[in-house]
């Protein structure tokens, strides 16, 4: 039923670090380009995503194959994806008046 136990032991860090990498670097180019051509480009936005992605699973499936972890360890990765689900759910809703929040189309914040 459950094919990785026994077998890998850091399944939580190696999923949580992948998903904070590619969390970080999605923003981070976006920003990083816009401010270079005052616009973002569509075509550019999805490569970044795609390649975000790739970066990500690819950290975590490296972590999967070399690394070992604690018990703690596992339990603060947990802890790590909880708090990402939770600032998710809780910023659409209610998201911080900042930029990075603001609809250009509509100019407010959240649903």
């Amino acid at each position: 039923m459950f094919p990785l136990r026994g077998v890998v032991r850091n399944f939580f860090s190696a999923k949580a670090v992948g998903a904070y990498i590619m969390v970080i670097l999605i923003p981070a180019v976006f920003y990083s380009y816009t401010a270079f051509t005052g616009k973002s480009i569509f075509a550019v936005d999805i490569t970044t995503f795609i390649v975000a992605v790739i970066i990500g699973q690819s950290v975590s499936y490296k972590l999967l194959e070399h690394g070992e972890s604690s018990k703690s360890a596992q339990g603060v990765a947990i802890a790590a994806m909880v708090l990402l689900a939770i600032v998710f759910i809780v910023f659409t809703f209610y998201p911080p008046q900042l930029p990075i929040f603001r609809d250009p189309n509509t100019a407010q914040y959240g649903i």
